[in-house]
């Protein structure tokens, strides 16, 4: 009897094991999982909505995992995908350093990965040897461009204005939307940049630096922000001096920034990013991948500018 016991206890610590090491969709669906950083920030939100709604429609068992904004937590994520057999994982890095372990992990359990928005560390892979499939991100640059074109528009090729920066220096995402907003305005002999000022990405800090630059720059006529919280502090700074009509807003843009460009006041024009639109095309990448298909290593999607005509529309669908 005892040992009719142990060949049952063994049998079902055998069945337990097979069924953790089995692929976690029982019908035959192949499984995608899919790492984020946090869903205290809307941009999340929408991505997680896309990438369950369109993995959904593209035939995949989608697995969304938390990582609360931890490195660490996001690696053991990434091991329990692993270990869980998925056939692919979209991975938004929580840091591009730490990601690079993450990648790793994958690699070495042969399951494809495919990198979206905040990417690992391209050194860092480098060293470690470590590969991606496919990377998809926001065309930084190209969101500045667009800005800067739809000022240049307004102003004319004749048109005059001094203009300043509330930016986050130390941000390569930042900086390059900054050099497509310069570049696309550098044709125009009369505009002219008088001012960098740190908004560190923070509605309150932006404020006060923007107050500082205006005060300090009576003739400047534009402000351009490379992010909504420094947008919105840049905002209430022309309000609060009563140069609401005198200095106008160009900024990179979520919901509130949409609202203020459909209002037309202070805030004219912005760019703003589409997170649910990377999580499509990374999710339809997959699936072509999976079809045999060879993907190109980078997907630069660009931001969608908006502007008075479009705000109304952009509003509803923004984050």
């Amino acid at each position: 009897m005892k040992e009719y016991h142990k060949l049952m206890v063994a049998a079902g610590a055998m069945m337990a094991m097979c069924a953790f090491a089995a692929p976690a969709s029982a019908d035959g669906k192949k499984v995608l999982g899919v790492a984020l950083p946090n869903l205290t920030n809307p941009y999340y939100v929408a991505m997680k909505k896309s990438f369950e709604a369109n993995g959904t429609a593209q035939g995949f068992d989608v697995k969304v995992l938390i990582a609360d904004n931890d490195a660490a937590k996001q690696l053991s994520q990434v091991q329990s995908f692993v270990e869980r057999k998925v056939d692919a994982v979209a991975l938004n890095c929580t840091a591009s350093g730490p990601c690079v372990s993450e990648v790793q992990e994958l690699n070495a359990a042969k399951i494809p990965v495919f990198t979206i928005n905040l990417l690992p560390d391209p050194d860092g892979l480098k060293q470690a040897g470590a590969t991606v499939v496919q990377a998809v991100q926001t065309d930084q640059k190209m969101g500045g461009k667009y800005i800067g074109e739809q000022l240049a528009k307004t102003l004319g090729p004749n048109g005059s204005a001094i203009v300043g920066i509330v930016g986050e220096p130390t941000s390569v995402a930042a900086n390059a939307r900054d050099d497509g907003f310069k570049e696309a305005l550098a044709a125009l002999p009369n505009v002219k940049f008088v001012a960098l000022v740190n908004g560190k990405v923070e509605e309150t800090t932006s404020l006060k630096v923007t107050t500082e630059m205006l005060q300090g720059n009576p003739k400047m006529t534009v402000v351009y922000s490379d992010t909504e919280p420094s947008a919105i502090g840049s905002s209430a700074a022309i309000s609060q001096l009563g140069l609401t009509g005198k200095v106008v807003l160009y900024a990179f843009v979520d919901k509130l920034g949409v609202q203020q460009i459909q209002e037309n006041s202070i805030m004219k024009a912005g760019a703003i990013q589409d997170p649910a639109g990377l999580a499509k095309i990374q999710v339809e990448n997959i699936k072509k991948y999976f079809a045999g298909e060879k993907l190109e290593p980078v997907i630069n999607s660009p931001p969608v500018l908006v502007n008075k005509d479009n705000a109304a529309h952009v509003v509803g669908n923004a984050y």
